[in-house]
Formats: structure tokens, sequence, C-alpha cells
């Protein structure tokens, strides 16, 4: 019975997000809704990885917990940090041991920055632990010669996903557990993947390699990614870091290239990012999620004029909300996500199969809805 109101109660607010009332009305609801539904439909946090994945501690659940702790500090809700703090407990036993984390690909240590939160919020020396366990994992991480890290041990290539995951822990890491030399770090491996991904568009490929240079295409989710370290990473670097002034630059360089390929019909971006109008090219969820974060967060940085970039955000929220489809049990799903690989030609981009409900994509929904509807 109490099963069958809960599901009553979110189909009540899915029908209030698409009924006419105003837009502030609606904005009150998508986020919030959805991360709720997300906790509830996923009670046990390490279910949150492909099925035939065995370690929760990788990139998915860490990318979830990351949405989470904004979707906590926007609201204030004890909720999302319960939730947070149930997924680190199940992975960090009383000793900070750590149960499955594995420093075999960059993926794995995006669950860190959760540990972080929790030893900012406890003063838990477990957390502490944890946390420097995985930053041990950089220690030995196989590297290039031009000093950037592999993707994994098993892939020899720069992604530019396998960037953020890495870098927006060891940023969180520098600042919450006194190691500032770990900043230069950061800033290496962002500048990095500038020289060897970056567009001068302000767009990034999805990745590199030593025998081929840089890939051709540019992939929605892959640049997201960057996106959201790109958003954040400020946060954590210090005003008077070197390199932070170019990463500074490269933030407007990459909003405007946004801009100028924003699908002008939708409001979204596609599988192809600089690609709008090529023939058989898709609206992607994921990665417009990210984007949106992206600009919305930087204008309220102040580095972006509110004038130019609102009305890139607004038609952005409203092509990602359409992305959001009730189903008959009254949870939000979302359309057309993709998570992938390099591919090796835009072809091959297009042609993957629009997937539902990606974790990723659940991510990405929930910063972008949520700076939307909940920042102030």
């Amino acid at each position: 019975m109490k099963s069958k109101v809960y599901h009553l109660v979110l189909l009540g607010l899915a029908v209030l997000l698409c009924s006419g009332v105003s837009a502030q009305t609606r904005r009150q609801n998508w986020s919030e809704t959805t991360g709720r539904q997300f906790i509830h439909r996923y009670a046990d946090p390490d279910e949150i990885r492909w099925g035939t994945q065995d370690n929760s501690f990788t990139w998915q659940a860490g990318y979830v917990m990351f949405a989470m702790e904004h979707l906590w500090r926007w609201t204030g809700d004890e909720v999302y940090l319960d939730y947070i703090r149930k997924y680190v407990d199940q992975n960090v036993d009383e000793a900070g041991r750590l149960r499955q984390f594995t420093p075999e690909a960059l993926d794995n240590f995006l669950p860190g920055y959760a540990c972080l939160l929790l030893y900012e919020q406890t003063g838990e020396p477990r957390y502490a632990i944890a946390a420097e366990t995985i930053r041990r994992g950089f220690d030995l991480y196989p590297r290039f010669d031009n000093g950037m890290f592999w993707h994994s041990v098993r892939i020899r290539q720069v992604w530019v996903d396998g960037v953020f995951m890495g870098q927006i822990f060891l940023a969180r890491y520098a600042r919450t557990m006194g190691h500032p030399e770990d900043y230069a770090e950061v800033v290496r491996q962002m500048q990095g993947v500038m020289a060897l991904c970056g567009k001068d568009d302000g767009h990034f490929v999805h990745g590199w390699d030593e025998s081929r240079g840089a890939y051709p295409e540019v992939w929605s989710e892959g640049m997201g990614w960057l996106a959201v370290l790109w958003a954040d990473i400020f946060d954590y670097l210090p005003a008077d870091q070197p390199g932070r002034d170019a990463l500074l630059v490269q933030l407007r360089r990459m909003c405007a290239g946004l801009k100028a390929s924003q699908n002008p019909q939708s409001g979204m971006w596609c599988q192809v990012v600089d690609k709008p109008q090529a023939p058989g090219n898709w609206d992607e969820t994921s990665g417009t999620g990210m984007f949106l974060y992206l600009i919305r967060r930087s204008i309220e940085r102040g580095v972006l004029p509110e004038a130019e970039y609102r009305p890139v955000a607004e038609r952005a929220y409203a092509g990602l909300v359409r992305k959001a489809v009730v189903n008959t049990d009254g949870f939000v799903n979302l359309l057309d996500c993709s998570s992938i690989g390099i591919k090796k030609s835009y072809e091959e981009y297009i042609a993957q199969p629009r997937e539902i409900s990606t974790f990723a994509a659940y991510g990405s929904f929930l910063l972008g809805t949520g700076i939307m509807e909940l920042s102030r």
C-alpha cells in the first residue's frame, strides 16, 4: 500500500510538471522529483553499475553521487546527503579500507569525491584514509611521455571524460586534505587535454592516442564531462594558481563554441556536437544537461554575460525537459542518451543506439535541471 501511495504522489507531481502551471512552478519539480525517484529506484546505491559489472566503486555511482551532492547543497535536503553516505559507507569500512577500489582506470577515482565530502562534513578519519588511498593510486598510474594519464591500464589513450574523472577528485583532494602541490597536476592535465583534443572553435574531440593523434569527432557526453570539470574547477583552484587564467579563457571559448553549435530548433546539443545540421545527427540528453550546467554556472560565477547566455540556457532547459517522460509507474525516464567509447567516424557516432535512462544521463539531468530550478 505504501508503494502504491508513493507512486501516486510521484504521478501527481509529474502531472504538475506537464500541466499548464507557471514556468516557476514547473521548475520546482523536475530535479527534486527525479532525484528522489532515483533514490527510491536504486535504494541500494551499489546497484548503480552496468549489469555486467561487479565493481560499483567507479564512475557511474561516482557521478550520481556528484549530482546528489549538488542537489543537497541547492536544497539543504538531507535525503541526498544520506544517500551519499549510504553509498560510501557500503564501500569504506570503519578502518577506512576500501572494498572495491582498483587504480586501473581514471573512472575509478571519481567516487573518491564523495569520500572527501563526508570527511568535510563529519571529520571522521576513515573517510580521509579512504581518500588518501585513492590519491596514492595516481603515484604509479601510467602516463604518456607528455605527462597525460592513460584512460586506463588497458586503454592507452586520452579520453576527455577520463580527465574529468581524475581531476575533479584531485582538485578537491588538494584543498580538503591540504596538499596544494596537487593543483599543478590538475592544471597540467587540463592544459594537456586542451592541447591534444581542443579545437579552435572551443569544442573538444573525444580522445587522442600516440599512433594517430586526435580522433576526429566531438561526442556530446564526452565533451560534457569536460564542461562539468570546467564549471566546478574554479571552486578549488587558488586565485594565484599558475595556469588558472588560461583555463578561464578556455571556459569562455568553450561556451562560445556551444552557443554557436546549439541546435536552433530544439535548444539541445547533438550527439556530434559541432555538426548540428549534419544528416542523421540527433539531440543527446546527457551532454545537453552538462552543457546547460556549465553555461548557467558560468553566468552565476560572473564569467559569462547573462544577457547573451541566459537565452542559451533557457532554450537548453526547455529542450532537456522534453526528453523526460513519465512512465506508467510514475517514474521519469530519460530518452536519447548515449554512453560509449571512442568511435572512428561521424557515421559510427550517430549510428549508436539512443539509450534510455543511463546513469550518466540521470546525473547530467539532475545537474542541468537543478541549476535552473534550485540555484540562487
